[in-house]
């Protein structure tokens, strides 16, 4: 059977004849919707000698490849026995623009259309309709051509000869890539305990097209056991793309090794891993401006030649390697990898490329259905992730800031934002009346504060009017003009699931669309996906994640034992000690003395983890005084990447001294850091993890108790439990590793926790004070030489 290939007309014009800059002062603004509305519109504007939507297709074959161009006319017209093919766009600029500088590439889309109808109809001559619609003020530019369909010809096969140079690279490519993928074996000499399991449910995943849920404990070589099985049936044509997503740089280095280690042996791949713009922009700051960045400036003039050399010079598209070409090209790094994952079989990248609606790779993740894989590490994080993705807010604070800049520039914007600030006046009156009534500085609604959008979308209309007509790089107004835009974009997806929060904060007012529930949503993308692989060393309790990732009933489910021996850790729960909000400093100096009985009984590196800044400072402060003797280290809030490799890199080493690290539950060092062997030999964990108390949170408990879950647990209990479990996952990381466990709380008694305890943390020890401590660790080490 001979292989298949389809694109359509937009995007192979869009490829071929790309040209031009990037340029982040152009944006139409358009929303989907208003562009189909004005589609729908202009269509009906015509009597019964218009059709609407029609499909054209031209196919040919070439090396055994059948190859289909196919795209959607907007529109075909029969005036006076003449056939008038029509192309609608929509538009924020002036529509007579479009006569003297014509867009070449609506032109070339509609002329493709034009030579493919002329070849199925044997018309000699047609003519070609541009029809500019003004999406604010609602007014039309009929622009009109005439060619012979020798002209359209010479265009339309100029198109197909340079989109066959594209196809034959990609298929010498691929036959490469499925041979070594056919002849590649798994890269150990030996299966860890779980990994060919999980292997198999992967694959079987993928083959059936389902998702699979994976609980597999650290250790268990999660990376490879995924990868492995999802590349072995890319080779076999089950998947076309892989996208390996995580919320963590360290677990994204762990994907590029582990691909590294295949392709030593033997393996032929290409991947490309995204890193934000803000972090890889060469310039003083993040200005895609022509006339500000060289790399922006004529960037789709010399990518696809760029990419014609490096497509075949080079596999692997790290952040280095891009870098590296940007600079040779004079490419954008950041859209340089964009483009890269075209050509990619692996893109290694953050959640929000997948799932968060502003920045999702909108060339993969349309409205269709696909046959990528989706591979989801460190899966645990993904609720909260969305939860914030699809969550957005505005304060009246930076509404009057910029009043006071733009005032005497722009009577239009002035309005736009007087309007606005009246409406925020009303509702600071609505709060008043509810402080006064019931003490609470906020006010829930179910409903879309479809008022606000109004005068959201006309601020939004008058700052791209200014912004045509004077060049103000105001970074005020940008900035609250685009969090109006995510704001808007947001209010799209606003459904049951969502609650609007107008809420006082000092003398500000602030309002907010906010997803309480986002698992219909991370579904809906899901449903996209031909495959998703869900796995994580903490998806516990697995019933909460199969509700909120959509595990349906013939998707699997795999719970793996940790591969390590209990008898390399002791796990001890300090259970006399209440850590609750209000005995903190009370229960201080107890604390104190557990930390002290544990540290001083092995030398070597450990970490105590606490749930807020303030509650691990008073501790630190206690512990420093008393036993100054104890080399004690703290994390500081807010620190640089700098500062934060300077404070792991003081456990790289270990030493014959006692070091101590104070870190925060949730925070850098509580997840992801890989300090293996002598490196950490004992985790204390000080509290439950519990988020703080706040609206948002009993928002969430609110909205699942009224939907018959335990509300109290999906706000509070699970996102606390999970952060407990990564933290005590920096202890034991590889089978050499020995070392403590030791968490404290009185509510490791109750039977709730103890339901969630991951069957590694038995057998366990229970220390009713700190002596008790002293002697099970004593015991522990002593059994360990």
């Amino acid at each position: 059977m001979k292989k298949k290939k389809r694109i359509s007309i937009r995007n192979l014009v869009e490829f071929i004849m790309k040209y031009g800059s990037i340029d982040n002062t152009i944006s139409s603004n358009i929303k989907p919707i208003e562009g189909t509305r004005a589609h729908q519109m202009i269509q009906k504007s015509y009597d019964e000698n218009y059709s609407a939507e029609v499909s054209l297709k031209y196919e040919f074959e070439h090396n055994d490849i059948k190859i289909r161009v196919e795209g959607r006319a907007d529109g075909i017209l029969i005036e006076n026995d003449e056939i008038i093919i029509d192309e609608i766009k929509t538009t924020l600029k002036d529509v007579n623009s479009y006569n003297e500088n014509i867009n070449n590439l609506h032109l070339a889309q509609v002329k493709c259309y034009g030579y493919i109808y002329c070849f199925e109809n044997k018309l000699d001559y047609i003519t070609l309709q541009l029809t500019y619609y003004n999406i604010e003020n609602a007014s039309i530019n009929y622009i009109r051509y005439k060619y012979s369909k020798d002209e359209l010809e010479k265009n339309f096969l100029y198109l197909i000869e340079e989109y066959k140079k594209w196809i034959d690279l990609e298929t010498n490519y691929i036959e490469n890539r499925n041979n070594s993928i056919e002849n590649m074996d798994f890269p150990y000499d030996n299966y860890r305990q779980g990994q060919r399991e999980l292997a198999v449910y992967v694959y079987k995943s993928i083959i059936e097209g389902k998702k699979c849920l994976a609980q597999a404990p650290t250790g268990t070589g999660k990376t490879i056991s995924t990868l492995f099985p999802t590349i072995k049936a890319m080779g076999q044509g089950n998947t076309s793309k892989i996208f390996y997503i995580t919320a963590k740089t360290i677990t994204r280095e762990v994907c590029e090794n582990t691909i590294s280690i295949m392709k030593n042996k033997g393996l032929n791949i290409k991947y490309t891993t995204i890193t934000a713009k803000e972090k890889v922009c060469k310039m003083d700051e993040v200005n895609c401006n022509p006339i500000y960045c060289k790399y922006a400036n004529g960037y789709f003039d010399r990518i696809n030649n760029a990419l014609k050399e490096i497509l075949v010079s080079k596999n692997d598209y790290n952040r280095n390697t891009i870098e590296y070409l940007s600079e040779k090209y004079c490419l954008c790094p950041f859209e340089l990898s964009l483009d890269l994952t075209l050509f990619s079989d692996v893109i290694i990248c953050d959640y929000n490329y997948v799932f968060d609606p502003k920045v999702s790779l909108k060339r993969f993740f349309d409205n269709r259905k696909n046959d990528f894989t989706v591979l989801i590490d460190e899966a645990h994080n993904l609720v909260d992730r969305a939860r914030n993705m699809y969550s957005a807010s505005l304060s009246k604070k930076d509404f009057m800031e910029l009043k006071k800049q733009i005032k005497g520039k722009d009577k239009k914007i002035e309005n736009a934002i007087n309007k606005i600030n009246s409406y925020f006046i009303k509702i600071k009156k609505d709060i008043d009346i509810k402080i006064a009534k019931d003490l609470q500085n906020y006010i829930e609604l179910d409903k879309e504060p479809l008022e606000l959008y109004t005068l959201l979308r006309t601020f939004i209309e008058k700052v791209d009017e200014y912004l045509s007509f004077n060049n103000d790089k105001n970074q005020d107004l940008l900035n609250l003009y685009f969090d109006i835009y995510s704001f808007l974009t947001i209010g799209e997806f606003y459904d049951e699931n969502f609650i609007t929060l107008f809420s006082k904060k000092q003398n500000d007012i602030e309002v907010g669309i906010n997803c309480i529930d986002p698992s219909k949503i991370i579904q809906n993308i899901m449903k996209k996906i031909k495959s998703t692989i869900i796995f994580s060393a903490t998806l516990i309790p697995n019933e909460y994640f199969q509700h909120m990732l959509g595990i349906e009933e013939d998707d699997y489910f795999i719970s793996l034992k940790s591969p390590f021996s209990v008898d390399n850790r002791k796990i001890i729960f300090g259970t006399n000690i209440n850590t609750t909000y209000n005995k903190r400093i009370q229960t201080s100096d107890e604390v104190v003395e557990y930390i002290k009985e544990c540290v001083e009984v092995k030398n070597g590196n450990y970490m105590v983890f606490f749930p807020s800044y303030v509650y691990m400072k008073l501790v630190f402060d206690k512990m420093c005084l008393k036993y100054s003797y104890i080399c004690c280290v703290v994390q500081e809030n807010n620190m640089s990447e700098d500062e934060k490799e300077i404070f792991l890199n003081g456990f790289n080493d270990p030493s014959e001294e006692t070091r101590v690290g104070f870190c925060v539950l949730g925070g850098h060092f509580s997840e992801g850091i890989d300090l293996t062997r002598d490196k950490l030999i004992g985790v204390i964990i000080i509290g439950v993890g519990m988020p703080q108390i706040g609206i948002e949170r009993d928002l969430i408990k609110k909205y699942f108790d009224k939907n018959n879950n335990d509300g109290f647990d999906y706000a509070y209990t699970y996102p606390g439990f999970i952060k407990v479990l990564q933290a005590a996952g920096r202890c034991i990381r590889t089978t050499e590793d020995r070392g403590i466990i030791m968490l404290l709380d009185s509510r490791y008694n109750q039977k709730k926790y103890q339901y969630l305890f991951p069957r590694e943390w038995f057998p366990n020890s229970i220390a009713r004070r700190s002596d008790d401590v002293r002697k099970i660790c004593e015991a522990f080490w002593n059994d360990s030489n």
